[in-house]
């Protein structure tokens, strides 16, 4: 089995999608947090180049997109306490 990775997504899609059809989008990844507008955190065994596929015909041509895996070890934040509990929760893989 692939190994889980967090990825930070950064996405604005085109005028026509709605947050509801980014989040058809993110619900893909194993578990997610929505900790701005328009910023994820997912976790997911998927690579940057297919979360890229996924989520590029939602902002071609005039949305914005930006992917980037964390690592989550060696952190530091001011966040809203439900953040913390989630980044801190025991995932499977």
């Amino acid at each position: 089995m692939a190994q889980g990775r967090y990825l930070n997504i950064f996405i604005n899609p085109k005028a026509e999608f709605s947050r509801e059809d980014v989040e058809k989008k993110i619900n893909l990844s194993i578990d997610w947090f929505r900790y701005n507008e328009n910023t994820y955190i997912v976790y997911t065994t998927s690579t940057i180049d297919k979360w890229m596929l996924r989520l590029k015909p939602l902002v071609e041509p005039n949305g914005r997109l930006f992917i980037c895996e964390m690592v989550t070890t060696n952190r530091n934040g001011w966040m809203q306490k439900d953040f913390w509990n989630w980044l801190r929760k025991k995932r499977g893989n």
